[in-house]
């Protein structure tokens, strides 16, 4: 699997590695789209990233032709 992240400024990064922008992202995706299996998609967005940021990732993996879109979350902490 594929983890997507997006931080509270918008930034993306693919696992570890920073996207500089949406281009280098979809290029990427689409690479992934030609696996076979196709590995799955896992979109983490921080607590205060705008949906418009995480949108903007869903947006490129549909694009993409990404199969297997999921989002991964947190509860909220106890107290």
């Amino acid at each position: 699997n594929i983890t997507i992240s997006v931080n509270r400024d918008g930034d993306i990064f693919w696992n570890q590695t920073l996207m500089p922008n949406t281009d280098v992202l979809f290029a990427r995706l689409s690479e992934v789209a030609k696996m076979v299996p196709q590995p799955a998609v896992q979109i983490r967005g921080d607590d205060r990233a705008r949906y418009e940021s995480v949108g903007r990732v869903v947006y490129q993996a549909q694009r993409a032709a990404i199969q297997k879109v999921s989002f991964i979350t947190e509860p909220p902490p106890k107290g």
